[in-house]
């Protein structure tokens, strides 16, 4: 039996996120899968900008962030 499900692939840790659990599939199941890109979501263009700023640029921009909204829950 296939299927299509909606999955998020995060390369560096090697995982495919899955939007929900999968339905009749036992915890731990092996199960093959076939990969086909599909395009982000049009209401998340920043995700293209992912990967665009170093570490430190990064750490700088959430530095400016928080304090500029006092957000002092981001990490830096």
């Amino acid at each position: 039996m296939g299927r299509t499900i909606e999955a998020e692939y995060i390369a560096r840790e090697k995982i495919l996120k899955l939007d929900e659990p999968l339905k009749g599939v036992a915890d731990h199941a092996r199960v093959s899968i076939v990969v086909k890109e599909t395009q982000p979501a049009q209401t998340q263009p920043w995700l293209a900008l992912e990967g665009s700023l170093t570490e430190e640029e990064g750490r700088e921009l959430a530095r400016a962030v928080r304090d500029a909204f006092g957000r002092d829950e981001i990490e830096v």
